[in-house]
């Protein structure tokens, strides 16, 4: 038999629950975000590095020597 104040208790303790699940899925988001983020932008300054190697490579190549 449910008690007459716990039918008044539940909805607040759902809603605490449902508050609770969404705030840690909404950090597990963002953190998953974060780490995208990072991951993009460590790629991208990987890229530009590569790029200005292989610009400096291809300038000592293409250089020829005349006498």
């Amino acid at each position: 038999m449910v008690n007459s104040q716990d039918a008044l208790v539940w909805p607040f303790i759902a809603g605490r629950v449902a508050m609770d699940m969404a705030m840690s899925a909404s950090v597990a988001w963002a953190r998953i975000a974060q780490i995208a983020a990072q991951s993009a932008d460590n790629a991208l300054g990987r890229y530009i590095e590569l790029t200005e190697q292989e610009i400096k490579r291809a300038g000592k190549r293409e250089s020829v020597k005349v006498e």
